[in-house]
């Protein structure tokens, strides 16, 4: 081989392993990008069903006041209506017609 063409393949080779370096170096850039997208988007998913588990727990927390207010309020005057009864006998009777109507004959 002529010393010009043993040049042009140690220039090749060269430029080769070149290409080879760089090309790794861009797909480890690569690899990194791609791990801190996911990871952003890993960490958004999150607080999105963060903030959604918040706002049905909001939601269901005034559903539920909102459905006991009645019952309360029954039972506020229910114990009114004891309070102010003077005979333990009354008292019974009066819980027991409050069970019997509300839950049937048991």
């Amino acid at each position: 081989m002529s010393v010009d063409a043993v040049k042009i393949v140690t220039d090749s080779e060269k430029e080769a392993k070149k290409i080879i370096e760089d090309a790794k170096l861009k797909a480890k850039e690569i690899i990194e990008k791609a791990k801190e997208e996911a990871d952003l988007s890993y960490k958004k998913t999150i607080d999105d069903a963060e903030t959604k588990k918040t706002l049905l727990l909001d939601k269901a927390k005034e559903e539920g006041e909102r459905l006991g207010e009645p019952i309360i309020g029954d039972a506020e005057n229910f114990v009114k209506e004891i309070s102010q009864k003077s005979d333990d006998k009354d008292i019974v009777k009066l819980v027991v017609e409050r069970i019997v109507n509300n839950y049937g004959n048991s």
